[in-house]
């Protein structure tokens, strides 16, 4: 079902649905430095690739094990109200059905490849549990990952157009968890990823303090701990001494396609 382009709604209309963990809007920051070997580091923080099964032939039972399953064993309970959610509609885990299953990748498939393979799609740090419809419904639009500086807030899980391009709205409670996983795959896949939207560059340093300031998930933090222990292989904004990268110039500028870089 296609989705309307709807209208901003302001900050406050939109802070009294936040939860109390959401951070303040108006006070997120980033420092500039300039690390002259942050690359190398961030490289050394993911860890050693593992090599994991083409997308295209990987079956659904081999992505739900990546994902699905890692998804539950993070979650916080066994039935109810556990803390790993969907990441546009929030249906907690256990609360999905398997026939409405969906991997999501947070950069689309076709914006890491066209039509051919790639490894960024391969790489399941960069995918997140999603309703099947929902999935639909964002397509392969970019995400809007930011706080408007005008003091106003898209409507979540609708359609807006900032920049002359359109924009799929994620629930603003998700929005520093799906960037993190934007950044990683920009980061470590840069240069064979199609650049941003010409929105998300402008607002760089807002989607990078954004991710930075929004406290990280429970079980956000433990399906990334399951992907380091497993494979050796996780998404280092998720673990100590994060600040680094958010904090590094050179950094920013790989994420955003200013650094094109062909070794990750």
């Amino acid at each position: 079902m296609a989705l309307r382009r709807t209208a901003f709604k302001t900050v406050d209309q939109v802070r009294a649905l936040s939860p109390p963990h959401h951070p303040n809007l108006s006070s997120l920051s980033i420092n500039n430095n300039k690390d002259g070997d942050i690359i190398e580091q961030w490289s050394e923080a993911c860890g050693e690739r593992h090599t994991f099964a083409r997308w295209g032939n990987l079956r659904a039972k081999g992505k739900y094990m990546l994902l699905h399953k890692v998804a539950q064993q993070a979650d916080d309970d066994v039935s109810d109200n556990g803390d790993y959610v969907t990441a546009y509609d929030m249906i907690d885990i256990d609360d999905l059905k398997p026939d409405m299953w969906s991997v999501e990748h947070v950069v689309p498939r076709s914006h890491i490849n066209g039509k051919g393979p790639g490894r960024a799609e391969d790489d399941p740090v960069g995918w997140i549990e999603a309703h099947a419809i929902a999935n639909s419904r964002r397509s392969n639009y970019p995400l809007y990952l930011w706080p408007d500086e005008d003091g106003m807030l898209a409507p979540s899980n609708n359609l807006v157009v900032v920049d002359g391009e359109t924009h799929y709205v994620p629930p603003l409670e998700q929005r520093g968890r799906l960037a993190r996983k934007w950044l990683f795959i920009r980061a470590t896949y840069a240069g064979s990823i199609r650049p941003p939207s010409r929105a998300q560059i402008k607002r760089a340093a807002k989607i990078v303090a954004f991710a930075k300031a929004d406290p990280l998930h429970p079980a956000e933090r433990r399906v990334n701990e399951h992907y380091r222990k497993t494979f050796k292989w996780a998404n280092p904004l998720l673990e100590d001494e994060s600040e680094r990268f958010y904090d590094s110039v050179v950094w920013r500028n790989r994420a955003f396609g200013d650094t094109p870089m062909s070794s990750a």
